[in-house]
């Protein structure tokens, strides 16, 4: 018997010698243990050669050169089908042939020897239908095979069974596939090339010369099925889109305003940048109502980012108040700490006290695509949309790809003032989704072709609005968990540091961890909030103090710092705050106790004596007639009466 060690099977399914351990250890592979030949602990296994997949021992022959006698595969019985699994083609015949063998079965009913009717019908046949063959002996065999096999069995089989010998053998094809299926997507030639080449270094120039180009074109369209070409060759996003199953959604059950769908979306246009520099590219970012396929809120920007996403979402809620849900995918702009929450993105040193978001404050339930399972979404269509219907409208068109390019680019992109300046294309945008998309029909699932404004006047049902004050209270952004430090709160945005500052806060909450939130559109103050998001107040901005600051700008600074410093210094007198000296009120205490007398009430007394050498073996004094005293007896007697 054969064995084969943990690292040849590991070679030969190809993975890691700790995966097949694991697997002997978990009883999903058979091995036998043997000790004193290397392995962990002198430990090592050997795998029965024979127990392996019949894969493995495929590719242990192939290495080591064991030619393996094939068995002839028997041929399968060809199985009558049913004969709605017929073509038009093959139904056709075999109802010609049923028709025929009844009017043959009548006429053989006429008067004359049976011999001469079947010769009489054949010529008869011969005569109707020229471009047929027939025979008395053809007529039998019909009618046997009608008889046996059915309606079915009356159709000519020969040259449509699958019985005839493969021109590549299986070793063969599995080489090729390992080639064929890749997304360097080589060709079926360059592949044959390939196969060529391991067949020699492995020894098998039996199986040489190969099969023909076309041999092995037939065999890709008839053995390779399309979702593994699809895979394989394409990668898995082209078989996501393109073969795997989808699950269609029910649109009845939801109201307008209940889902909105947010995502980016590149615009294939070139625009001028509003200063002639450069033509640059701009994106999209959209809210999609999902019940009615209408845009709700929008932003146009050069850089897809947190601010824009608030700004689109804004401009939707001001206009048709608050959805009850936000789908999107796992773009950063979207899963910002402080507008739906860190998600999947969310680190270690980020667990702790969970400050409300953009959201949470709207009262928006925000859910996103699983990670790298994206799927194309309804804004995706959407999007598609305004690619075919507004981006090539404009001569800046850039098209989705180099083979969608117009030639005119080259000529247009040599000056930016060709293109369309970028404060009119914002004005372009909200013009088109305004008055147009949201206006167009659709035939899509359950908008019955109304438009998308029809729609969602038609499934409105709640309306969840806010007022614009409360709005900009909700809509601030936060910060994360900081100190208020002695030099107040800092802010970071776009690389700069605004620095805020508040005497109560200084006062009260010095060294605390707090948060604070705050209006992009008004950075003059920010609103500050504790662990428990208790308000504890606002901090006003602190402009910094600069190197060639004048010497009256310093000193008012150094004046507000020494008001301070006055203010936490006459605190005491200023709350009269009054008390005797601390020493004598300690020394005063001392001396009260050392008035007190000592009581010691000990529960025994062991008396010590110093005994001389001289003296050792002589006995105390006793008393006349008295026993020796034993002090250890009497004192552990004395101990179980006190205990009992």
């Amino acid at each position: 018997m054969d064995y084969i060690s943990v690292s040849e099977y590991a070679e030969l399914r190809g993975c890691t010698e700790r995966y097949v351990r694991k697997l002997i250890k978990e009883g999903k592979l058979r091995a036998e243990e043997q000790f004193g030949s290397g392995g962990r602990n002198g430990l090592s296994y050997k795998i029965l050669l024979a127990d392996c997949d019949p894969k493995i021992i495929k590719k242990y022959n192939r290495i080591h050169g064991i030619k393996v006698a094939k068995e002839e595969p028997q041929r399968p019985q060809i199985v009558p089908k049913f004969l709605e699994e017929l073509s038009a083609e093959e139904r056709k015949e075999s109802a010609f042939w049923k028709r025929t063998l009844e009017e043959w079965r009548e006429y053989r009913n006429s008067p004359g020897k049976k011999a001469e009717l079947d010769e009489k019908f054949v010529i008869y046949l011969q005569t109707t239908y020229p471009e047929r063959q027939f025979t008395v002996r053809m007529l039998y065999r019909k009618q046997k095979a009608l008889k046996e096999g059915g309606e079915t069995a009356l159709i000519d089989r020969r040259g449509k069974h699958e019985n005839h010998k493969n021109s590549i053998s299986d070793m063969v094809w599995d080489i090729f596939q390992y080639y064929y299926l890749d997304e360097s997507q080589k060709s079926i030639s360059e592949c044959m090339r390939l196969t060529e080449l391991q067949l020699k270094s492995e020894g098998q120039e039996s199986l040489l010369p190969l099969a023909s180009d076309s041999s092995f074109g037939r065999a890709v369209q008839s053995r390779i099925d399309v979702p593994k070409l699809k895979y394989y060759r394409l990668g898995e996003k082209a078989y996501r889109d393109q073969c795997e199953p989808y699950i269609k959604r029910s649109y009845d059950d939801i109201q307008s305003n209940d889902i909105w769908v947010c995502d980016n979306h590149t615009f294939d246009i070139m625009v001028d940048d509003g200063e002639h520099k450069k033509p640059i590219r701009v994106y999209l970012t959209a809210f999609l109502d999902v019940r009615s396929r209408k845009m709700m809120g929008w932003y146009v920007t050069d850089a897809p980012c947190s601010d824009a996403t608030l700004q689109a979402l804004r401009r939707g809620i001001e206009r048709y108040g608050i959805p009850k849900r936000i789908l999107s995918d796992n773009g950063r702009e979207f899963l910002t700490h402080d507008i739906g929450g860190r998600g999947f993105r969310r680190s270690r040193k980020e667990d702790g006290h969970y400050i409300p978001t953009i959201l949470d404050h709207l009262q928006i339930e925000f859910r996103t695509a699983m990670v790298r399972r994206a799927r194309t979404k309804i804004i995706e269509r959407t999007f598609r949309e305004v690619k075919e219907e507004f981006s090539r409208l404009f001569e800046g068109y850039t098209g989705g790809s180099i083979t969608e390019r117009p030639e005119r680019l080259k000529e247009l992109a040599k000056k930016a003032s060709n293109f369309t300046p970028y404060a009119d294309f914002e004005r372009y945008v909200d013009t088109y989704i305004e008055g147009w998309f949201n206006y167009q029909a659709s035939e899509g699932v359950g908008m019955g072709g109304k438009t998308r404004n029809q729609v969602y006047e038609e499934n409105l049902y709640e309306l969840r609005t806010a007022t614009k004050e409360e709005l900009n209270l909700m809509m601030m952004r936060n910060s994360r968990m900081v100190k208020f430090r002695r030099d107040g709160l800092t802010l970071r945005l776009y690389g700069t540091e605004i620095t805020y500052w508040s005497e109560e806060l200084w006062r009260s909450h010095l060294e605390e961890k707090v948060y604070y939130r705050y209006n992009p559109d008004d950075l003059s103050e920010i609103r500050v909030y504790d662990e428990r998001d208790r308000f504890l107040g606002t901090a006003q901005q602190v402009p910094a103090v600069s190197y060639f600051a004048t010497k009256e700008e310093v000193a008012a600074r150094m004046s507000e710092q020494r008001r301070l410093e006055r203010t936490i210094k006459a605190y005491k007198k200023d709350q009269q705050l009054k008390g005797e000296d601390a020493l004598a009120l300690v020394l005063a205490e001392a001396e009260r106790n050392l008035e007190m007398p000592e009581l010691l009430n000990p529960k025994v007394i062991t008396p010590i004596r110093k005994i001389d050498a001289a003296d050792q073996n002589e006995s105390l004094a006793m008393a006349a007639g008295a026993e020796p005293i034993d002090w250890t007896n009497a004192i552990e007697n004395w101990a179980a009466g006190k205990e009992n």
